[in-house]
């Protein structure tokens, strides 16, 4: 009888797939997934609201963006670094939404999560999510 073994993940495969899983979450409208993401003590700090320091707060934000159903293209400029069970991830993204008129909106964002390895799971432990200062090209 022979044994088959699986590769695992790099961490950094990891990291990507945690941020793949939030992105999925939002675009799912499955809010109590994308919380479960961060941990209790994470720190956001999304664009057009000074931070969401509180689950509470990161709760009220994330269903705000959920309900304009987001749905984001990653551009090929992400970045992960890793510190032993920290790691960043930075890069930008676009974000199509809805406006307010309902029309769609793209938004080009800049992002930098940091995650912290607890009990095997990678966790959110920092955020922030900005919108360019310039006005796109595109």
């Amino acid at each position: 009888m022979s044994s088959s073994t699986f590769a695992q993940d790099t961490p950094k495969q990891e990291v990507a797939q945690q941020l793949t899983n939030w992105h999925n979450g939002l675009v799912k409208g499955d809010l109590e997934g994308v919380l479960a993401q961060y941990a209790s003590d994470a720190v956001f700090f999304p664009t057009f609201i000074n931070a969401a320091r509180t689950a509470d707060e990161r709760k009220s934000f994330l269903q705000t963006l959920i309900a304009k159903k987001p749905v984001a293209a990653l551009n090929n400029d992400q970045r992960i670094r890793l510190f032993g069970d920290v790691a960043t991830c930075s890069g930008s993204w676009v974000f199509d939404v809805n406006a307010a008129d309902g029309s769609r909106e793209k938004k080009p964002v800049r992002y930098l999560f940091v995650f912290e390895k607890r009990a095997g799971k990678w966790l959110i432990i920092e955020q922030h999510v900005s919108a360019f200062p310039e006005k796109s090209k595109a």
